[in-house]
């Protein structure tokens, strides 16, 4: 191992660690890493920043703002049309049947759009046709994921790859080439997960209502005018309201825990007020209260604009926030109303409002209610939509734009299916036409890109130049083959997907990707064989993140549906990942001779 190699092996190893532990966000680990290849001679100036123009880089960009157009002018709404009746039937015939078109879907347009639609519509759904709505949610993302891998375009990995294989010389990987494998294993991981779901995702209660999920919960003070000052707990609304509840009182440096009914209210007093969201606004527009986090606000800020529903992801920078020290630049100018927690409602008992002694901080899968300033409305929602659940206001659509968009998203499928355009080329055509056509501005096409995502690739891609300028790939592989002599060459292709399954669930899918496709390419070389079915292994194995809720991002949205814990994802995606491992074990050497 040469010197080179060693820094190389390290920075990879510290970057893993910081993924894990989440103490900077993926884009700045990314960035690091991308510094640090070319501080330590690992790469040079122009191939350390080649990754801005990666022509897959480029292309998710663009893939980025199509889906913020279909959002935008409601055309995925459109799809969900199609599957409202699948609800009504019968619960075994109605989950593969969802699993389906979302799969289908998802090979074509953003997994994580189609699943937030269903994050939307599915709770409106449950209690109109007494659904059992911790059933559908797991399903629903795993036929996401799974669809997505079907095609080149399905997802970002698969670019990702597919990029670094046309590097190594590798041209041999069309739109649907990994079409075959994957569309039997989303067959074969709808029958799984749809049987799994029926037998184990049980006991959540056959109706969805309020009171099974998690409510908001808001801080607010009383002001002076306030007809509550004097009166006891029991004398005021808020304790005749049943669906209103409240935890603590703040008095000074005092917290006052389960409030007694003759408890009395004082001037300036701060209350955690548990309630759905109807009453917190009620609230929030009443002259007797002040929200916490309106004492702080920027006198140019005119919060009169829509009120969403924002879900924190990993990577958020609200992350580890106390709930008493949320204000509007945490989000970016907007004003955070109240907070949902993923998990069981707040526990009284806790230091919720307590600033030096609160231990319920946000995590990853929280929601929060947020009201945005009119002047940015549009340019705040299109920079976050994929992590927008719901609107409380929102606009009606044009519906000409709407089926105009679905076009061009057709068109843009067609160009990059038949080969008469590179995917890029017709990702390209495609934003041309969408901003030509006003189905999106270019204001809101610059907001729409997730610049968190693109720096994370930008930033990692140079690893593939590093591998390959320090021969790192080939020291890597050099040492697989002798550990691997005596193992058939099937074999050593499933242990391969099952590493890389097993490392992504722990890191980001593309950074897997990008780390594990050099490796497998120069193994394939040098045991003389194919490259394709090894590349097809990591574009599979890097996606199918099931087993945590963290493992991939439409996991952590139903995950913050608060029907699900932790464990129903390690068991009912575990052994579907289990059993995909197999299953592509014994079907991609047949399916991709090597």
């Amino acid at each position: 191992m040469t010197i080179q190699i060693a820094i190389l092996f390290v920075i990879l190893a510290v970057s893993t660690v910081l993924f894990i532990t989440e103490v900077f966000t993926v884009d700045k680990v990314a960035f690091l890493v991308m510094v640090s290849l070319l501080v330590c001679g690992l790469v040079t100036p122009e191939e350390a920043i080649s990754g801005f123009s990666n022509p897959a880089v480029i292309t998710i960009l663009c893939l980025m703002i199509i889906t913020a157009a279909l959002e935008q002018n409601g055309t995925i709404g459109l799809f969900a049309e199609l599957m409202i009746p699948l609800f009504k039937l019968p619960i075994l015939i109605s989950i593969p049947c969802i699993m389906i078109l979302v799969g289908g879907f998802s090979a074509f347009i953003s997994t994580t759009a189609v699943v937030i639609l269903f994050v939307k519509i599915v709770p409106t759904l449950a209690q109109r046709h007494n659904i059992d709505i911790a059933k559908y949610m797991i399903p629903i993302s795993f036929a996401g994921i799974l669809g997505g891998s079907c095609t080149l375009m399905g997802t970002s990995t698969n670019l990702i790859v597919n990029q670094i294989a046309i590097k190594s010389g590798i041209n041999t990987i069309g739109f649907f080439t990994v079409t075959p494998l994957s569309v039997i294993l989303l067959i074969i991981g709808i029958v799984i997960t749809s049987i799994l779901s029926y037998l184990l995702l049980t006991n959540r209660g056959k109706t969805f209502s309020k009171e099974q999920f998690p409510r908001y919960i808001t801080l607010l003070r009383i002001l002076p005018a306030n007809k509550i000052i004097g009166k006891t707990f029991r004398d005021t609304d808020i304790y005749k309201d049943n669906n209103t509840k409240l935890l603590q009182i703040k008095r000074g440096n005092r917290t006052i825990k389960y409030p007694s009914y003759w408890q009395k209210f004082k001037e300036n007093d701060e209350l955690v007020i548990s309630a759905d969201v109807d009453k917190i606004l009620n609230m929030k527009t009443d002259d007797n209260y002040e929200l916490i986090s309106e004492s702080n606000i920027d006198d140019d800020k005119n919060y009169t604009g829509e009120i969403v529903e924002y879900l924190v992801l990993p990577g958020s920078n609200l992350l580890g926030k106390k709930l008493s020290d949320l204000s509007s630049n945490d989000v970016d100018g907007a004003l955070p109303i109240a907070l949902k927690k993923h998990r069981n409602l707040i526990n009284a008992n806790k230091n919720i409002i307590n600033e030096n002694k609160s231990n319920e901080r946000i995590e990853i899968a929280d929601r929060l209610l947020i009201e945005l300033d009119d002047n940015d409305n549009d340019n705040w929602l299109m920079s976050r939509g994929d992590k927008i659940l719901n609107h409380m206001n929102q606009p009606k659509k044009e519906k000409f734009r709407k089926f105009l968009s679905l076009a061009i998203l057709l068109l843009v499928i067609v160009l990059a299916a038949s080969g008469f355009y590179s995917i890029l080329t017709s990702a390209l055509v495609g934003v041309c036409l969408l901003v030509i056509s006003r189905c999106i501005t270019l204001e809101a096409a610059y907001d729409s890109i997730n610049w968190q995502i693109i720096f994370l690739l930008a930033g990692l891609l140079p690893i593939g130049a590093a591998m390959s300028n320090v021969s790192a790939d080939s020291y890597i592989s050099d040492n697989l083959l002798i550990a691997f002599q005596h193992l058939s060459p099937s074999l050593i292709l499933s242990l391969l997907f099952l590493t890389t399954m097993l490392v992504s669930s722990v890191i980001s899918n593309n950074a897997t990707a990008i780390i594990f496709t050099p490796i497998a390419i120069s193994l394939a070389t040098g045991l003389s064989l194919s490259p394709l079915p090894f590349i097809v292994v990591i574009m599979l194995a890097a996606n199918f993140s099931f087993f945590t809720p963290i493992g991939y991002q439409t996991n952590t949205i139903v995950y913050g549906m608060g029907i699900y814990k932790f464990k129903d994802f390690l068991i009912v995606g575990g052994i579907l990942s289990f059993s995909l491992w197999i299953i592509s074990s014994l079907l991609a050497p047949q399916i991709f001779p090597m």
